[in-house]
């Protein structure tokens, strides 16, 4: 592990991305930072001492990558700020990005590197690998977009950020077992609105409100595809949830897994209004895209903008953050290295 971890270190020097390399228990001896407990909040504590230290000799923290899971990096199980969805806790990185533990706005981008669950380090190996190796790719090519009927208007409206909306696939009538898996390979800009349950590993489409839900795309739909630096952003419930799932059970990971740079997704139940106008999870979806069609934009700086875009967008409405607002802060994670440049 250590030595794919060195691998990455140097490939982001070639780019010139000066890293230092923290272990957590370790801290980071030249800056005066001691270790520290593998817990959020103490882990929290430590990346800011660090970031007032490289501000004392003149420096700054730019980003921050954080390698493997859930189980090796614990999430923040930060508290529901909705009382009634159902999700007791919201797993976030949002804590990692800003010295202020209540700051919903990053200091600096945070990204995550995901490997499965268990023992095997096979597919954190693969996923280091693939952010050593990654080039940037033309961020327009073959873009890819998929929704659910239901929110087929919002989505349509969001897609027409990076395509024509009538190249958007609507499910139902498009289900798994009708997708033409040639519209994903190859694709390097892809944009989901699909339903996400929390004990599934598909994401769905349903006709209309109250409907069944239908799967519209599963981990097993992308084996074999090449999806190399492509850029995911889905609006799914528990779209990004991987703590217990593997590439099998996590189409987050399985995107990763066929080589993808990047994917930007919610931990937990998300929220967004079937038709315009725009809030919550679209705006985050819709200021990511925007960001990433601007040159040589790193995947932090299009998931900060996409943060900030949505805070500005939903404050200038409604002049406050709702609970529904808050929990889309929250719960919408990178992962994938937070420097690396995504644009041709």
């Amino acid at each position: 592990m250590r030595a794919a971890i060195d691998w990455l270190i140097a490939a982001r020097a070639t780019r010139g991305v000066a890293t230092r390399l923290a272990l957590i228990e370790q801290g980071i001896a030249d800056l005066g930072v001691g270790g520290a407990a593998n817990l959020p909040a103490a882990i929290a504590a430590q990346i800011a001492q660090a970031a007032q230290a490289l501000e004392r000799a003149g420096d700054r923290l730019e980003s921050l990558l954080l390698v493997g899971g859930p189980e090796i990096v614990p999430f923040n199980m930060a508290a529901n700020p909705i009382v009634y969805d159902g999700d007791r806790a919201v797993p976030s990185d949002y804590l990692y990005g800003a010295r202020n533990p209540l700051a919903l706005a990053p200091e600096w981008a945070v990204g995550r590197i995901p490997g499965a669950a268990g023992d095997d380090p096979d597919l954190l190996l693969r996923l280091l690998e693939h952010a050593s190796v990654a080039r940037p790719a033309d961020r327009l090519r073959n873009p890819f977009g998929y929704c659910s009927a239901t929110w087929r208007r919002s989505s349509a409206q969001i897609y027409a950020a990076i395509d024509a909306p009538e190249s958007l696939l609507i499910s139902p009538p498009v289900v798994a077992a009708t997708l033409d898996r040639a519209r994903l390979d190859g694709a390097r800009l892809l944009y989901c609105n699909l339903h996400g349950v929390i004990d599934g590993s598909p994401w769905y489409g349903q006709q209309q409100e109250r409907s069944p839900l239908v799967p519209a795309l599963r981990p097993s739909d992308l084996v074999g595809l090449d999806l190399r630096g492509a850029v995911i952003v889905s609006e799914a419930c528990y779209g990004a949830a991987i703590g217990g799932r593997d590439a099998d059970t996590s189409l987050a990971l399985a995107f990763l897994a066929c080589g993808a740079a990047g994917f930007v997704g919610a931990t937990a139940i998300s929220y967004g209004p079937p038709t315009p106008p725009l809030g919550e999870a679209d705006l985050i979806a819709l200021h990511f895209l925007r960001a990433l069609k601007q040159p040589d934009v790193t995947l932090g700086a299009a998931f900060i903008a996409a943060r900030v875009g949505m805070l500005r967008d939903t404050l200038a409405s409604q002049s406050m953050l709702d609970e529904d607002d808050q929990k889309t802060l929250l719960e919408f994670v990178l992962y994938g290295d937070p420097t690396l440049v995504v644009s041709g």
